[in-house]
């Protein structure tokens, strides 16, 4: 597995910050600096902890800061009645 890049993640939420909400390509073309993969992967686990919001728009996606973390509870697995 390839570790965190904070430094990727970092700059994704820099940009966010400054420009607002933007497409996947547009985010990899303002960070010069990191691959493709890095923005992805950088984005992917920021979407799963709820730091980023992503929105299929016109074919692509668009990622936006969440305007605060939201965290959903796992339900917990209720055993069946048995009979």
């Amino acid at each position: 597995m390839r570790p965190i890049n904070l430094s990727a993640e970092k700059a994704v939420i820099d940009v966010l910050e400054r420009n607002g909400s933007c497409s996947l390509d547009d985010l990899v073309m303002q960070l010069p600096n990191f691959s493709w993969s890095d923005v992805f992967l950088a984005v992917d686990r920021m979407s799963r902890e709820s730091l980023v919001v992503l929105r299929r728009l016109r074919g692509s996606y668009h990622i936006a800061l969440a305007s605060r973390p939201v965290r959903f509870p796992v339900p917990a697995r209720q055993k069946e009645p048995q009979t």
